[in-house]
C-alpha cells in the first residue's frame, strides 16, 4: 500500500477561529469547571474563562496590539499561558510560543524573525533572557500582574470593537511555531485558524470517547510544543477540565490530586512513572483510561505495563507542519506497534524512497519569511516530512528518518548540526558527532586536535569548556550532558565519512556503540576516558 486517506468528518459549524470554543462553552454551560488551577489556585468556570479572555483581549487592544500583530509567550506551563494564548487569538493577533528553556540566541532569533512587538514573560529570569537578546520588544510581565493591568483597561474598548476584532477569517494566521529544523536557523511554521481547527476536528473524532466532557487532564509539558498545544485545545473544545503543572517534578503529586481521565505523555515520562511504582493505576490517580503518547517513539514493553493495568495507550505521529498529529490510534481503530491511521480528512502517501508525505486541510501553507524552505517542504500540495515509513491497511509505521534530526526520549527535537558546528569551531575539537536519538539526554563523541591542548590544564576540563560554549546556543533540554573523547579520527577509509567529508552517522554510531552505551550507563556528566586522557 502506497497511500491511504481517511474520509473527513463534518466540521464544527459553530467554530471559525481558535477563540470560538471559549465563547461556545461559556454559552452552552457557563458554570462547568474548565480549569482547576494547581496548588490552591481555585477553579475557573467556562463563563469566568470567557470573561477573562475578553478582558485581557480588550487590554491588548488598548495597549496597541493590532490584528495580525505577533505576540510572543515565554512562560512556564500554567493557566496564564493558556489565557494569554486565547486572548491573543480573540483579538485577531498571532501568538508566537517560545520554550521556557530556550537559549538567549534562540529567543533572539524567534523574536526577530517573527517580528514580535510584545513578549509575555512569566519570571524575572525570562524577562532577563528577552532583554539580553537586544531585540526591541515590549515586555509584559505576568509575574508583575500585567494581566490585571490589561483587564483594568478593558473599559477603554467597546464591545462592538472587540467583536469586530474577533471576526477573523479562518485562513488568517493564528500562531507561528518555530521548529528546530535539521540545519541552520529554526523555521517559523505559520498555522492558520482553519489549519488548527481542521486538525482538532479530526483528532477529537478519532479519540471522542477519551475526551469525554466532564473528564480531566493534566498538562505539564510546554504548550510551546505542538503536542501539548493540541491536547490543551482539544480538552477545551471537548470541555475536559484542565490542570497545568509547571514542573515535571510535581507530576506525581498532581496525578494523585487531579486524578485525570486522560494523560498526554512523551516516552521518557512513561518510563519514569513506570519506574516509580509497580501499580500503573495508582500511579496515574486511579481514573485514567488512556495515555496519548507522542513526541518520540516509545518502547512496547513500557506500553504493556500500562495496558496490563487497563490503561489504553494510543500512539500517534505528528509534526508542527500539520498542526499536531497526522495519524493516531484510537479506541475504534488501534494496532499496537504503529502510529495509527491518518486522521479524518488526512491522506498519507509513501514516496518511491519510502518518505512519508501528508496532505489535508491541517497541513500548513508556508514558513514565515522563508519561501525556499516552503518550496522544499510542500510539493504539489504534499508535505514532505523527511521521515520514512510503511503502510499496512492504512496503519503507518515509522521506520527511520531521511534527516539528521534527533528526537530524545523526552520528545525534544534536537538539531545536531548546531551543536556540532559550534564544537568544531573550537580550536581543540577536530570532529564531533552528537547522539541521543530515543535517549534520555544528548551526548557527544569528539576527537581532538592535540596540538591545541593547553599545558597544565586537564584535557577533560578543556573539552568541557568547548562543550559549554556549544551548549550556550541551545536550550537546556538540547544541551550535551556527557561526552567521550575518542583516540582516533573519523576517516573515509574506515567508512566514517563520505567522499565529500560528511559524517556517516550510522557508521560512526555502530563503530562506537560501546562508548555510547557507556555514556548512558554512567548518567549525565559522564566524561570518557574517565582519567581525562
Amino acid at each position: 500500500m502506497r497511500e491511504y486517506r481517511t474520509p473527513p468528518v463534518a466540521a464544527s459549524t459553530h467554530l471559525g477561529t481558535m477563540a470560538d470554543p471559549v465563547y461556545h462553552n461559556a454559552s452552552a454551560d457557563p458554570d462547568a469547571v474548565a480549569f482547576r488551577r494547581w496548588k490552591g489556585g481555585g477553579d475557573v468556570t467556562a463563563g469566568e474563562f470567557a470573561a477573562e479572555v475578553t478582558a485581557v483581549g480588550k487590554g491588548l487592544i488598548a495597549i496597541g496590539v493590532a490584528a495580525g500583530d505577533r505576540v510572543a509567550i515565554l512562560a512556564d506551563t500554567d493557566y496564564e499561558w493558556t489565557l494569554c494564548d486565547y486572548a491573543i487569538w480573540a483579538v485577531g493577533a498571532v501568538s508566537v510560543p517560545v520554550y521556557h528553556t530556550a537559549s538567549t540566541e534562540q529567543v533572539a532569533w524567534i523574536l526577530a524573525d517573527s517580528g514580535a512587538g510584545w513578549c509575555l514573560v512569566g519570571s524575572a529570569e525570562q524577562a532577563a533572557t528577552v532583554t539580553d537578546t537586544g531585540v526591541p520588544v515590549r515586555l509584559l510581565r505576568l509575574d508583575q500582574g500585567v494581566l490585571g493591568e490589561l483587564a483594568a483597561r478593558a473599559a477603554e474598548v467597546p464591545d462592538e470593537r472587540f467583536q469586530a476584532r474577533r471576526a477573523v477569517a479562518p485562513d488568517e494566521p493564528a500562531t507561528i511555531i518555530y521548529t528546530s529544523g535539521t540545519t541552520g536557523r529554526a523555521k517559523g511554521v505559520v498555522v492558520t485558524h482553519h489549519n488548527f481547527l481542521s486538525n482538532l476536528d479530526g483528532f477529537v473524532a478519532r479519540l471522542e470517547p477519551v475526551f469525554a466532557p466532564g473528564g480531566a487532564i493534566v498538562l505539564f509539558l510546554s504548550p510551546a510544543h505542538i503536542f501539548t498545544r493540541t491536547m490543551q485545545c482539544a480538552a477545551l473544545l471537548r470541555r475536559v477540565r484542565i490542570t497545568h503543572v509547571p514542573a515535571s517534578a510535581e507530576l506525581a503529586a498532581a496525578l494523585r490530586e487531579v486524578r485525570p481521565t486522560v494523560l498526554p505523555l512523551v516516552p521518557r515520562f512513561m518510563e519514569k512513572l513506570r519506574d516509580a511504582s509497580d501499580d500503573a493505576a495508582a500511579t496515574l490517580g486511579g481514573r485514567c483510561t488512556a495515555i496519548i503518547v507522542g513526541g518520540a517513539p516509545h518502547d512496547a514493553g513500557v506500553a504493556d505495563f500500562y495496558r496490563d493495568a487497563g490503561v489504553a495507550v494510543y500512539e500517534g505521529y505528528g509534526l508542527t507542519e500539520v498542526c499536531g498529529p497526522a495519524t493516531i490510534n484510537g479506541p475504534a481503530a488501534v494496532r499496537d506497534g504503529t502510529v495509527g491511521r491518518p486522521l479524518p480528512g488526512v491522506t498519507v502517501r509513501l514516496a518511491d524512497d519510502g518518505e512519508v508525505l501528508v496532505r489535508g486541510d491541517c497541513v500548513f501553507g508556508r514558513y514565515h519569511r522563508n519561501p525556499a524552505a516552503t518550496e522544499a517542504a510542500l510539493v504539489d500540495g504534499w508535505l514532505h516530512t523527511g521521515d520514512l515509513g510503511s503502510l499496512d491497511d492504512g496503519y503507518l509505521t515509522i521506520t527511520g528518518r531521511k534527516k539528521d534530526l534527533i528526537v530524545t526520549a523526552g520528545g525534544k527535537n534536537v538539531d545536531p548540526t548546531t551543536l556540532e558546528s559550534r564544537l568544531r569551531a573550537h580550536p581543540l575539537i577536530s570532529q564531533a558527532v552528537v547522539v541521543g536519538d530515543r535517549r534520555p539526554y544528548v551526548a557527544c563523541l569528539v576527537t581532538l586536535d592535540r596540538a591545541a591542548l593547553r599545558d597544565g590544564v586537564p584535557v577533560r576540563t578543556q573539552v568541557q569548556e568547548a562543550v559549554d560554549a556549544a551548549n550556550r546556543a541551545v536550550s537546556r533540554a538540547e544541551a550535551i550532558r556527557a561526552f567521550h573523547i575518542l583516540d582516533r579520527e573519523f576517516t573515509v577509509a574506515d567508512g566514517d565519512l563520505t567522499a565529500s567529508g560528511k559524517v556517516r552517522r550510522d557508521a560512526v554510531s555502530a563503530r562506537h556503540r560501546a562508548e555510547i552505551e557507556a555514556m548512558y550507563r554512567s548518567g549525565p556528566g559522564a566524561v570518557f576516558p574517565s582519567a581525562g586522557g
